[in-house]
């Protein structure tokens, strides 16, 4: 059976006014049945006293359960952070590449102080 794989018709909102404390994070896992690319579209809200920005962070699993130690994603640059606009807010655009049937996509928050707010969006393209 050939399967075809077109981009996807729409966008999906993933996560909406999703609060992370500091320090935390929030993930979400794309299940790759044909498409080689995601593109994730983040919009953070800083507090007005935030040091650190979110960063967005890709782990790679072959089986859905075991993906790639967060060391490792790092080390391979499997990361963009954002930049940080105190009391405001940033929106970035990241592709990234779909190479194991799992890609765990992580929003994390890198103030140990203060939550921010986060709107994700994402597209598959074939």
């Amino acid at each position: 059976m050939i399967t075809s794989c077109f981009p996807s018709e729409c966008t999906s909102q993933i996560f909406k006014n999703k609060v992370i404390n500091a320090s935390g994070s929030a993930s979400f896992v794309v299940h790759n049945s044909c498409y080689s690319l995601a593109v994730i579209t983040i919009r953070a809200e800083y507090n007005i006293s935030a040091n650190r920005p979110v960063r967005i962070l890709w782990r790679y699993s072959a089986n859905g359960n075991d993906y790639d130690a967060m060391q490792d994603a790092i080390a391979q640059e499997n990361y963009e952070d954002l930049t940080l606009e105190r009391g405001g807010s940033r929106t970035r655009t990241v592709f990234v590449p779909l190479l194991q049937d799992y890609t765990k996509i992580e929003i994390i928050n890198q103030d140990t102080s203060y939550n921010a707010t986060i709107n994700v969006w994402r597209k598959l393209i074939g």
